[in-house]
């Protein structure tokens, strides 16, 4: 009865204390700092599965449907039984797997045993990551301009790049974004680059950046889909992609009075592996810009997991983001000669 398991996170020998939990939107850690909450999965597969049963009798769970709590307690999360369930978590062995968006755990995968009535603290220690972003001084001069035309987490973007306060995964991914605007967008494009269309960069995160863009770009990626070059899939189905417009409405003090609805978002996907896709968030009124989600299909991502609901007796399987590990493939073929870093070991 009241059994539970506390998980607590570790960065390079300094604790990652949990700020927030949200389903919908992830995990937050007080260090090191993320432009936006993680997102998280977790799996807990019981070695006795019978002992759920009279838990889903209780709750009418059909099948292996089953939910736990989980709360922000102690600088970690807390895993308990369904809304208040007493014996909602039933003591035993457990297979536990834990992943983070953008992080790889030492034991991410391990096995507890759960004490009747105890408290099980689990302590997650992440990989060390000596990987750091060395960058070249190769712009192109339309990249440069778009450089020196932005900011991020209020600082100019050169400034950030060369500052080591962001982690290192937010700049490869902005860096790795810039490559794939500057490369030519489809075979044989008389635009050699999509990156004139941009007018600034203004969000980077470990997997996605936001930017304001010449409505102009809409009708260009609406030609390249046209040549069978790109494609166009309307109104993207994951719902982080409204974020764009969300932080558009808190940065920019035009906008103000306005809200989601007044935005039309299309998603286009570039052609090929490792391909960019562009969530336009057109304004529905009189703007000189459109705001833009970017962010290069790398597989399966952990956003594509609708509220991080947790299952018992189901691994969730959500990929990870590595923009380090892309960086090697832009490095060859038609993008390399626009790839504006190289990785070092610290």
């Amino acid at each position: 009865m009241d059994e539970s398991i506390l998980l607590h996170f570790a960065n390079d020998g300094k604790p990652m204390k949990v700020l927030s939990f949200h389903r919908s939107e992830g995990v937050r850690f007080h260090q090191p700092k993320d432009a936006s909450p993680l997102n998280l999965a977790l799996g807990l597969q019981p070695l006795f599965p019978g002992r759920l049963d009279p838990v889903r009798l209780r709750h009418d769970w059909r099948e292996k449907q089953f939910n736990l709590d989980v709360a922000v307690h102690d600088g970690g999360l807390l895993l308990s039984g369904y809304r208040g369930d007493r014996e909602g978590l039933p003591f035993g062995p457990y297979d536990l797997t834990v992943e983070v968006e953008s992080y790889r755990f030492q034991n991410g995968q391990q096995r507890i045993l759960l004490q009747k009535g105890e408290r099980k603290t689990v302590a997650l220690v992440t990989e060390s990551d000596l990987r750091r972003v060395q960058l070249l001084d190769n712009y192109d001069a339309a990249t440069a301009s778009l450089v020196n035309q932005s900011t991020v987490d209020g600082n100019p973007l050169a400034a950030w790049l060369a500052s080591p306060v962001p982690r290192e995964a937010r700049k490869a991914c902005l860096l790795n974004i810039l490559t794939k605007l500057a490369a030519p967008p489809m075979p044989g494009a008389r635009q050699p680059a999509l990156t004139g269309l941009f007018a600034s960069l203004h969000f980077a995160d470990v997997d996605r950046v936001y930017a304001a863009a010449d409505p102009a770009l809409p009708p260009q990626l609406d030609r390249f889909v046209s040549r069978n070059g790109w494609a166009f899939e309307g109104r993207p189905k994951a719902s982080i992609h409204q974020k764009v417009v969300t932080d558009a409405l808190k940065r920019f003090p035009e906008l103000r009075g306005k809200t989601l609805d007044d935005f039309v978002l299309s998603s286009y996907r570039q052609g090929g592996r490792n391909g960019l896709q562009i969530v336009v968030a057109a304004p529905k009124f009189a703007h000189p810009v459109v705001y833009t989600d970017l962010d290069i299909d790398l597989g399966n991502p952990l956003w594509d997991l609708e509220g991080a609901i947790i299952h018992l007796g189901e691994l969730l399987d959500s990929g990870r983001t590595d923009h380090f590990s892309l960086h090697r493939k832009l490095n060859r073929g038609e993008t390399q000669d626009f790839v504006f870093y190289r990785i070092v070991e610290a």
